[in-house]
């Protein structure tokens, strides 16, 4: 059931999300002129659940005048689209998941895990991650499932489908 529930929800957060991309100027310039940290109510949805509309966490940066929000949340949102809809529409409440099966046999740095995990009202979710090397500074990141972690104080975890080339090794 767990796999089907994700055959069901992956398009649907990938249809979301490239939806996001190809609107990010409005939601950016409405945080922008605004001044707002987040967009309000279920608009919060196109932009990351754990961080700020400008990625202010990551960078350490909060931008000051308008053109700079506006850049700086152009950005962010295009490189995390989506992410509150992955969290709090596709994704499962972090309170009383338990592991019911956990597979790392990651080397060198780079992951290979498999999770299983079992949500409160007792539905499973899997999370399958896997690093793969392709030169001495890039590696390709495979990530399908739920996410492993909340990352927002443990309200939810996120769908995941992610297929990223470009990631640096660190």
């Amino acid at each position: 059931m767990m796999y089907l529930r994700y055959a069901l929800f992956a398009p649907l957060s990938l249809i979301f999300n490239i939806s996001v991309m190809l609107t990010c100027p409005i939601w950016a310039a409405w945080a922008a002129i605004f001044n707002l940290d987040r967009l309000p109510g279920v608009f919060s949805y196109v932009h990351t659940h754990d961080d700020d509309i400008y990625g202010t966490g990551m960078t350490k940066v909060r931008p000051t005048r308008m053109k700079d929000r506006w850049t700086h949340a152009m950005w962010w949102i295009c490189r995390n689209p989506g992410y509150g809809f992955d969290a709090y529409v596709l994704g499962f409440p972090g309170e009383g998941m338990v592991f019911e099966k956990k597979i790392n046999n990651g080397k060198d740095g780079m992951n290979n895990r498999f999770d299983i995990m079992k949500a409160a009202n007792g539905k499973r979710y899997f999370s399958y991650r896997r690093d793969i090397r392709w030169s001495e500074t890039r590696y390709l990141k495979l990530w399908f499932g739920w996410h492993y972690q909340s990352k927002d104080g443990g309200k939810s975890h996120m769908l995941k489908f992610d297929i990223n080339p470009y990631k640096k090794i660190e």
